[in-house]
């Protein structure tokens, strides 16, 4: 008998082993104030799926579409980031740097002698660099997923949010001192398995945007007789149930992007289709609603963000931040070392009596550790997915719907990264991996079919792929 040939080992064993690695990293790579024992095992275990991906891309015979090939460059971008930080430089450029200077001067008052590299901290940048492994293997395993299974793979992300909105519920209703608490040493709130209850609000915004993508994918086949009717009504009623949930996270900032994000992911999945919203009266009416909702969304996070800048000193970590990266630029602190390099350069009215981990702005911090070379990175990201929604709104048919709905979840993530830290989140930041690659390779696929001006973004019957295998 002949061995399985790759192909079919992928589609047999990539998707269960994406959800294995997805499912443990949102069980133990909730907590972001502090890495956890879990994080070195779940990096260990993203290594195998990691190897497998790679080799699934490498030896797949079909052309990589241009989507596919820009998000596999990007990602490369993004590991390099680490990986360079972690090299020897020469003492002149390493003591060009004003806090490095600095830094210098008082070591060698101690009579500590410099070993230069990019980071200040090569211990925590090669962490963080192993940390990026199971984001890697999630993108690049989604990359190499049949397209039916990455199907599979957003409801599997769905599914994890709802269970993680009922082990919250669970977690609320037990005493304080309970032992069957998953934070033992805090209360976790209504956050589930995530420490922080402001990324349970960014995971059910995601779980929302996700949900509508699936609601308009589910249409689409319905309209073919692939799908049941009642189907994207399941779909569209999740949405609105984790709409509802946002409020008990008690993130402001959730709150105030959640109302905007649900109005992109409606334009960018078709649910909302300005052909139809001229032509029908319930649409137009829908379509006001929409924005209505968008703008009282705007404007309570504008309210929030004012309250912020007066009441809560995350604002002025973030100024700072920025401040004490201009210290160390071009070559930043190093990724990872935020912690010591914050305190060595915050002015006296942060000096509190406990430490402060993170930036509370996700591209402040990103400045200070990485520097231009980070920034650079920062902006390719930026402009890729700036064009992925350009190439969206030019393409029909439930691949594009379904790039759409993980397109609008990942500008979720950055939208709250702007005012939290939820990818420093082991479970959000391997969520974004898995989001961006699904978003591409649909990408990809779509931009590699026909382009159909019918009502539904339906393609010619030659055109069309199963959604399942078949039997």
């Amino acid at each position: 008998m002949n061995p399985p040939r790759l192909p079919a080992l992928t589609e047999r064993f990539l998707l269960p082993a994406l959800v294995l690695l997805l499912a443990a990293c949102w069980i133990f790579g909730g907590d972001s104030v502090r890495d956890t024992s879990a994080y070195p095992w779940l990096s260990l275990l993203a290594l195998p799926v990691l190897v497998f991906a790679v080799v699934a891309l490498a030896l797949d015979e079909a052309k990589k579409p241009l989507a596919v090939r820009l998000c596999l460059v990007v990602a490369l971008l993004v590991a390099l980031v680490p990986a360079l930080q972690l090299l020897p430089v020469s003492m002149a450029l390493w003591d060009r740097v004003p806090a490095r200077h600095a830094l210098a001067a008082d070591l060698s008052i101690a009579g500590v002698t410099v070993l230069p590299h990019w980071s200040l901290d090569p211990a925590a940048t090669e962490r963080a660099l192993w940390t990026l492994l199971p984001p890697l293997a999630l993108c690049l395993g989604a990359l190499a997923l049949p397209s039916w299974q990455r199907l599979r793979l957003i409801q599997a992300i769905v599914a994890l949010v709802l269970c993680n909105v009922l082990f919250a519920f669970f977690q609320v209703g037990l005493p304080q001192d309970s032992e069957l608490r998953f934070y033992d040493t805090f209360d976790a709130g209504f956050g589930g398995f995530l420490a922080n209850t402001n990324h349970q609000g960014t995971a059910c915004i995601i779980g929302m945007v996700l949900s509508i993508g699936l609601g308009a994918e589910a249409r689409l086949r319905a309209a073919r007789g692939q799908a049941r009717p009642h189907l994207l009504w399941w779909y569209f009623g999740l949405a609105g149930a984790f709409l509802l949930l946002v409020p008990l996270s008690t993130s402001r900032a959730a709150m105030g992007i959640a109302l905007p994000i649900l109005t992109l992911a409606l334009l960018l999945t078709r649910t909302l289709r300005l052909r139809r919203v001229v032509r029908s009266r319930r649409m137009a009416v829908l379509a006001l609603s929409a924005v209505v909702l968008a703008a009282v969304g705007v404007h309570a996070l504008l309210g929030w963000m004012a309250v912020d800048r007066l009441e809560e000193l995350r604002h002025t970590m973030a100024a700072a931040a920025v401040t004490i990266g201009h210290q160390h630029a071009p070559l930043g602190a190093g990724v990872g070392s935020f912690v010591p390099a914050f305190q060595q350069g915050a002015p006296e009215s942060l000096l509190l009596g406990n430490y402060i981990n993170h930036a509370h702005n996700e591209y402040a911090q990103w400045w200070l550790e990485a520097g231009w070379l980070g920034m650079s990175v920062l902006t390719i990201v930026l402009v890729l997915l700036v064009w992925a929604g350009i190439q969206i709104a030019r393409h029909n048919g439930r691949r594009a719907t379904l790039a759409g709905a993980s397109l609008a979840a990942l500008a979720a993530l950055l939208a709250h990264s702007w005012a939290d830290y939820p990818l420093r989140t082991l479970t959000l930041m391997t969520v974004a991996g898995a989001l961006a690659g699904l978003l591409f390779a649909a990408l990809g696929e779509a931009m590699q079919q026909p382009r159909q001006k019918r009502r539904n973004g339906e393609l010619p019957s030659s055109s069309r792929e199963p959604l399942l295998p078949h039997p």
